[in-house]
């Protein structure tokens, strides 16, 4: 009875194998090749992004060597070989404050519209919206400048934010709206930051301290 019933068990898997085997083999197959497929690719997403640090540590290191050959090289090589990671926008940031001490405003402002538009960073993309409202003040461009600082920024820019916008109003000679976008940067800065005294004298001479 015994080997009848153990005959019968096997006849059934071998009739089960039969008519799904060819099918779970397929399912095993691609599980693998998927796992295998997503091993490969966190490895190579891992290996580009070391990749693209070692190129930015190349970049700095051209910086501090100023060596304006080297520095282009370097930038040059992030941007092309590393364009969507996070490095590409910090290079670009570097790029556009050596532009503002040269004196090459435009060549600036195109690289922070550009870090603005391809960044995935909020602080990245904050910072460059200050430098570029910065170069767009100079040029005495302040409407633009103002819309430049209309997204809301992180926490930690909001008070500088602020403080940008009130430097802009009074080029444009808006004592009233500087006053008041000078006192919401202190209401958001620590007195005891060095910024809090800054703010404070630009507020004192609009005569709206209190």
């Amino acid at each position: 009875m015994y080997d009848l019933q153990e005959q019968e068990q096997i006849d059934n898997i071998k009739a089960f194998w039969k008519q799904y085997g060819s099918l779970i083999s397929t399912f095993i197959v691609a599980a693998i090749v998927a796992v295998l497929a997503g091993q490969g690719w966190k490895s190579y997403r891992l290996n580009r992004a070391q990749h693209a640090s070692d190129a930015y540590v190349a970049l700095e290191q051209a910086v501090e060597s100023k060596d304006a050959a080297k520095i282009k090289a370097a930038q040059d090589k992030l941007l092309a070989d590393f364009p969507s990671s996070p490095y590409a926008a910090r290079a670009v940031l570097m790029e556009a404050k050596r532009a503002m001490e040269a004196g090459d405003t435009k060549t600036a402002a195109d690289k922070l519209v550009w870090a603005i538009a391809n960044s995935d960073e909020d602080g990245v993309k904050d910072i460059a919206r200050l430098r570029l409202s910065a170069v767009q003040l100079d040029q005495k461009q302040y409407d633009a400048a103002l819309k430049t600082l209309e997204a809301a920024p992180a926490d930690a820019y909001s008070a500088l934010f602020s403080n940008a916008r009130g430097d802009i109003y009074t080029a444009q000679g808006k004592a009233a709206e500087a006053a008041k976008a000078y006192q919401q940067s202190l209401n958001k800065l620590d007195k005891g930051a060095p910024e809090y005294q800054i703010v404070q004298m630009k507020l004192d001479a609009l005569g709206g301290a209190k």
